[in-house]
């Protein structure tokens, strides 16, 4: 099927905007601006993810909005009771929220698990899959955590990251990479690398820039 858009162009889409978002928040001026970006990047990802997946099939969509609405109740829960993921707030930077839990936050669970998912279909079918992709999804927010706060994301109001928060994320992550499993979910799609590889970038530059007086000027 010929595609409007490419994977070559794709491609350079999203190695532009990561670059550019990284450019962004190092210049304090901008940060505001590229705040009020942020869940419109998350949801141009989940669309261009979405665009490029193969097989397109009722089972597929659903599945997905699965994997969106139980990562967004997830945090629900979490953000309202303290009892998944501990003591934390949401900013302004993932923009409306329902309930004090931002929208695109399950379209952020969504891209994750999709792109793991995506990357590691060698090993779909396995039994340790769910746990290898847990392990990856925990690893990712290691990374991303410290990001989040200092551009609002989120912020923990007791100051330090609990251990709980990586234990729910590994649980959670588990259950959805569990379910693309039972579900036999196919998932193939040749931007799903490039993404995930440029939103670590993007955190990992970030996560530098943020223990630098550079970030403070």
């Amino acid at each position: 099927m010929n595609r409007i858009l490419t994977d070559r162009v794709a491609t350079i889409i999203v190695v532009l905007w990561y670059c550019v978002g990284v450019a962004g928040f190092m210049i304090p001026p901008l940060r505001p601006l590229f705040q009020l970006l942020t869940p419109w990047g998350m949801l141009g990802a989940v669309l261009l993810l979405m665009y490029f997946h193969e097989p397109k099939n009722l089972k597929s969509w659903l599945a997905f909005a699965g994997i969106a609405l139980i990562g967004f109740f997830a945090e629900l829960i979490g953000v309202n009771t303290q009892r998944i993921f501990g003591h934390y707030v949401y900013g302004e930077a993932l923009g409306f929220k329902l309930w004090n839990t931002p929208l695109t936050i399950g379209i952020n669970w969504l891209v994750l698990v999709y792109c793991i998912s995506s990357i590691a279909k060698t090993i779909r079918d396995r039994w340790y899959f769910p746990l290898v992709g847990a392990a990856a999804m925990v690893a990712f927010d290691w990374v991303m955590e410290p990001v989040a706060v200092a551009v609002g994301m989120w912020n923990w109001p007791e100051g330090s990251i609990p251990l709980k928060n990586y234990m729910d994320w590994f649980l959670v992550s588990g259950f959805l990479f569990l379910m693309i499993r039972i579900l036999k979910i196919e998932i193939n799609n040749r931007i799903a690398g490039i993404l995930l590889l440029m939103q670590v970038v993007f955190f990992l530059a970030l996560n530098l820039l943020i223990r630098t007086p550079l970030w403070d000027l």
